[in-house]
């Protein structure tokens, strides 16, 4: 068998299509063309494996090519995950944390390695390492599985998009609570020098502390995916049409790198996926269907949409992250909680409709 496909991990998907056919791996010749982005959907390899069985059935060399619509309407998709938080202030101080995840694992869905009464240890790890947050009451993570029959998986940034949006909105109302600025009480909780750093970087380059007018807000968010620190700040305003973003700037700390093009560019792609997720239409499905099929139902956000980006990049000498994936996870909650600085809405669900929201 010889595969020419635009895949995103050859490496993975010699294995899985030897197993798939019965052959040797030795038998099967894999070329991995550049076309198109990736993001995890083409680790997924169900397009692999139908033209292998075409092929294999027919006994002649076929081209297998799916319609947009085909490729919307089968998924897989990033998992829908809820987050039961719980915190504890004491003495105007965020003390204690406990962040439950309620969704369908990717480890059990997709590669069967997960049983029934053992909580997924991908998303333990993802939040017990995103942050340096040091709480002297306590900190816990726990997990309830929900199947689901809705084929999920990689989607970029995996479930640190999720994670970060449930732990760095509730951070925000947290510091609320306790009567801190968002920006310090997360200074105020963190020891570790490289991610002080990248928020007091973001504080200084978003200019945070200057004062905003009416109808106006900043919101922050920070977390660490894939070796890679990144910090958030989001600028937006009300009008007529409800809330606008102007401007995202990002801070990321992925220690040392070669191209600082190549870090910025992918930033950049992060805010522009983050954006598109958070406020466009999701995936609805309706009688086991989905309902999207096409950009015509399921939107990005457009050139003329886009605010003002700015990405700086921590210089240090500390062991290399990854930048295509880490960029995304603090956009969305770094702009929920823009939208309560200015309109005092705590938006708590994505996709989030900012045509209805007003100012305060």
């Amino acid at each position: 068998m010889e595969i020419w496909a635009p895949i995103q991990g050859p490496g993975e998907t010699l294995p899985d299509v030897a197993n798939y056919l019965g052959l040797p791996a030795e038998k099967i010749k894999i070329h991995a063309i550049l076309m198109g982005g990736s993001f995890g959907r083409k680790a997924y390899i169900d397009f692999v494996k139908e033209a292998c069985f075409l092929s294999n059935k027919l006994k002649v060399p076929v081209k297998v090519i799916w319609t947009r619509e085909d490729d919307i309407t089968q998924g897989p998709y990033r998992p829908g995950l809820l987050s039961h938080m719980q915190g504890f202030i004491e003495d105007g101080k965020i003390t204690g944390f406990h962040h439950h995840i309620i969704g369908e694992s990717i480890l059990r869905q997709v590669f069967k390695g997960l049983p029934d009464d053992e909580a997924d240890p991908w998303m333990g790890e993802e939040l017990r390492d995103n942050t340096r947050y040091e709480f002297k009451t306590s900190r816990k993570v726990s997990w309830t599985n929900v199947k689901t029959e809705i084929p999920i998986m990689w989607w970029r940034s995996v479930n640190a998009s999720n994670l970060a949006w449930g732990q760095e909105c509730f951070i925000d109302e947290l510091a609320h609570l306790a009567g801190k600025d968002p920006l310090a009480a997360r200074l105020e909780l963190l020891e570790d020098e490289r991610f002080r750093k990248v928020l007091q970087t973001l504080a200084e380059k978003s200019d945070y502390y200057a004062k905003t007018a009416p109808g106006t807000g900043k919101g922050v968010a920070l977390f660490k995916a894939f070796g890679t620190i990144c910090a958030c700040c989001v600028l937006v305003s009300t009008n007529h049409s409800g809330v606008k973003i102007d401007k995202v700037v990002s801070v990321i700390d992925c220690g040392m790198y070669v191209s600082a093009d190549t870090v910025r560019a992918q930033t950049e792609g992060n805010i522009v996926m983050g954006l598109s997720a958070a406020i466009k239409g999701g995936i609805i499905f309706k009688r086991g269907v989905c309902q999207q099929s096409n950009y015509n139902n399921y939107h990005v956000l457009r050139m003329n949409e886009m605010p003002a980006v700015e990405v700086f990049i921590i210089e240090n000498g500390e062991a290399p992250g990854g930048v295509g994936e880490a960029g995304l996870p603090p956009v969305a909650p770094a702009l929920g909680n823009a939208i309560f600085a200015a309109c005092r809405v705590r938006v708590r669900n994505l996709p989030i409709d900012i045509s209805t929201l007003k100012k305060a």
